[in-house]
This record gives structure tokens, C-alpha cells and sequence, in this order.
């Protein structure tokens, strides 16, 4: 199933909600808490892009962190065995959402297919509560290349994410961020560009300026 689509089925609903929010596609919500401005957490805003009944499928509106898809560098990797999802999954799960939160996180089966310009292999299908979109996903969810366009937070601007000096949101630099799709070789992940444009070729993965923002389906 890939993760456009609704995973009903996969986590069971909390039964203490009793009243499911009126959020629909294009709404933020608040959800978890991370640092943002620098050693300080506060709540992550996010942004959602599907909703299936009581359940919605969401982004983080900015670039939480910057962080190497794999911190050395390899000559093969897929998102199955990539230190990014080891990340997402462990260090980040914990950090960002308490045990009531976490609970409310949909285990989802997510699709690795291959490169659609390249054919590079994708990988096995993974189970995440935490991940990040594919290239298919960024280009379906997504309008447009200025929907697309992204901003990092101070905290992940302290870590040296790569940002524009001629794509802006509100004055601030838009940053690359990692999607979970191979590039153009074994070695790459896909990204967007500072633009919103989706970067089929991508970037090695043990790059150290891009970005992440994290995707999860949640229960309300």
C-alpha cells in the first residue's frame, strides 16, 4: 500500500477521542514538539495532505532537522537500510511525541519503488510510523513546484542546511529536503530543490546539507 493511500486497518483508533477534528487537505496542525528554535522544543506544526475518515496523512509544514540520508558513504543503499529512517524511527520517534502520542501514529506499509526516470531499484516495501515521501508521492500531493517550497527551521539552519539565495518564503530561504526514492545511481536519494522542483538525478546520500521533513499518518 503506498502512503497516499489510507492504512486504515494498520493501527487501532484510540477509543478515548470522541470528537475527530474538521481538518482537511491544505490544514496545519499541531502535533508532537521538536527543537526548533535551537535547544528549545515547542510544537510542530504540520501539514496535511490527505485525509481517510478519522485519519490524515501529514508533513511537517518546515525542515525539521539536516541530517546525510547515511552518514557514510556506501555504494548501495535503499530507504529500507538508510540511517535516515533508523532516525526517524528511533532517535526522532522518541524525541518529538510522548507514549500517548506515539500511539496515535499509524504503522504504515510503505511502497519503495524504483526511479521512474532513471529505473534505479527502490528496495523492499518497509513498515514506519516515521518516513519521508516518495518522488511519486511529492509530485501527487503537491500542486505545484511553489507548493513544494520549503523553509527550515533556525534549528536545522544551525546545522548548515543548503539554502537559497534566490527562493524565498516570506523573506526566509527555502532549503533542499530528502525524499525517500533512490536517484540516479545506487548511491543517491531523490530530493526537492530550493525552487519546489523535484531533483530526479538527486543527491549522494551521504550529503550533509539537505534537509528532512517528516511524513506520518495519524489518528485523530
Amino acid at each position: 500500500m503506498n502512503v497516499g493511500e489510507s492504512p486504515a486497518g494498520t493501527l487501532k483508533s484510540v477509543a478515548a477521542v470522541q470528537t475527530v477534528p474538521d481538518l482537511k487537505e491544505g490544514d496545519t496542525f499541531t502535533f508532537g514538539s521538536y527543537y526548533q528554535e535551537s535547544s528549545l522544543k515547542t510544537p510542530i506544526e504540520w501539514l496535511v495532505l490527505k485525509r481517510s475518515g478519522s485519519q490524515v496523512l501529514l508533513i511537517s509544514r518546515y525542515a525539521l532537522d539536516c541530517r546525510p540520508y547515511q552518514h557514510e558513504y556506501v555504494n548501495i543503499v535503499t530507504w529500507e537500510n538508510s540511517d535516515l529512517r533508523k532516525w526517524l524511527n528511533g532517535e526522532f520517534l522518541k524525541s518529538a511525541f510522548t507514549s500517548s502520542e506515539q500511539e496515535r501514529i499509524v504503522v504504515t506499509r510503505v511502497a519503495n519503488d524504483h526511479n521512474s526516470r532513471h529505473g534505479t531499484f527502490g528496495g523492499n516495501s518497509t513498515e514506519d510510523r516515521i518516513f519521508l515521501l516518495s518522488m511519486a508521492e511529492a509530485e501527487s500531493l503537491f500542486k505545484d513546484d511553489e507548493a513544494r517550497k520549503c523553509v527550515s527551521t533556525p534549528y536545522a539552519s544551525e546545522k548548515d542546511v543548503w539554502q537559497s539565495r534566490n527562493f524565498f518564503i516570506d523573506g526566509r530561504s527555502c532549503c533542499f529536503w530528502w525524499l525517500r526514492s533512490p536517484g540516479y545511481c545506487r548511491n543517491d536519494a531523490t530530493v526537492v530543490c530550493t525552487d519546489g522542483a523535484i531533483s530526479p538525478g538527486g543527491c549522494l546520500v551521504n550529503n550533509d546539507g539537505d534537509a528532512v521533513r517528516p511524513a506520518l499518518w495519524v489518528n485523530l
